[in-house]
């Protein structure tokens, strides 16, 4: 899906955004309003 340019003031919705890291970024997610990642690392005790 081409994704088409957006002026400045115009932002996309959750759906959009879901859409876009599923396709693109396959390991990030949208959750409570913020994009993010999950990273493991081996021997990192948390």
């Amino acid at each position: 899906m081409a994704w088409r340019q957006r002026g400045h003031d115009e932002t996309y919705t959750e759906t959009e955004v879901a859409e876009r890291l599923a396709e693109q970024l396959p390991h990030w997610y949208l959750e409570n309003g913020w994009i993010r990642r999950k990273y493991k690392t081996s021997g990192w005790k948390g």
